[in-house]
């Protein structure tokens, strides 16, 4: 008669229980926290005249371990209407103290985050194949020096540059014999493409613009620094996103590798 199969022993069983219990049970994998968003890219309305050094800058920061942000470039004073008017930004960085100024009595900054980043120079450039002759001094002819030929400037009512051009023309009396000869850009990059191309004689911009050109157009004098408005690169957080990405690229502008790109751009630090 067949008989009932048993282990041999039931501490061997319990044993073999053990075992097969051991193996299926590992560590729990980490549990993913919820609710915790990513950080978002921060959205930079930033000067015309930025344009070259904050994507080097921008690079920097993504490289640093950060969504890369979102620059949008134009001039100062259509960037601080369009964050007037409600614009999606995080940051704000003029190239002039007026136009953040104009946001800080709107209460449209955060006032705590505000800094002055850099500064600039001012200069007389003329086509690199096309240069031509004057002397910064009161009482200069620099109608005479254009030959018949365009003043390229931005918009002197409301642009930054446009607005140190006219200063500093005013400065040497020559703004009246050339005020009916300017070619009004829309911000600093657009008038030194006008010089760039030859459709204008003569044009004024920043240091760093005509460096960035290259060997495309000649710087033909620098305007002294009490013809006009001292050149300042104020930065600062939109209102209400204290707590949103901008504050951490703001931080970043005054990193050493931050400012080793604006002085190798041509710019000056505060």
């Amino acid at each position: 008669m067949m008989g009932t199969w048993r282990p041999k022993s039931w501490r061997g069983a319990l044993a073999a229980l053990i075992a097969v219990l051991m193996a299926s049970c590992g560590e729990k994998p980490a549990e993913t926290p919820v609710n915790v968003a990513p950080e978002a890219p921060a959205r930079v309305f930033a000067a015309a005249s930025l344009t070259d050094v904050l994507k080097t800058v921008g690079d920097q920061y993504a490289a640093a371990g950060h969504p890369a942000p979102v620059l949008v470039f134009a001039a100062s004073s259509e960037l601080a209407r369009q964050v007037e008017q409600g614009a999606e930004a995080d940051v704000f960085i003029s190239a002039d103290e007026a136009w953040m100024d104009y946001l800080a009595e709107k209460n449209l900054i955060e006032a705590s985050t505000r800094q002055t980043l850099l500064t600039n120079k001012l200069v007389l450039i003329a086509p690199a194949d096309k240069p031509i002759t004057v002397e910064l001094k009161p009482g200069m002819d620099l109608k005479a020096a254009l030959k018949g030929g365009k003043l390229a400037i931005a918009n002197p009512d409301s642009v930054p540059a446009g607005k140190y051009a006219k200063e500093a023309l005013e400065h040497f009396g020559a703004w009246a014999g050339v005020e009916s000869e300017t070619a009004r850009a829309e911000n600093v990059r657009a008038t030194l493409r006008f010089v760039e191309a030859g459709e204008a004689a003569a044009g004024i911009v920043y240091a760093t613009d005509a460096k960035a050109s290259g060997d495309k157009v000649v710087v033909v004098a620098e305007f002294p620094a009490g013809s006009h408005t001292p050149i300042a690169y104020p930065a600062a957080v939109i209102a209400g996103k204290a707590e949103g990405p901008g504050k951490g690229f703001v931080t970043f502008l005054g990193s050493p590798e931050a400012k080793s790109a604006f002085e190798l751009a041509g710019f000056g630090l505060q």
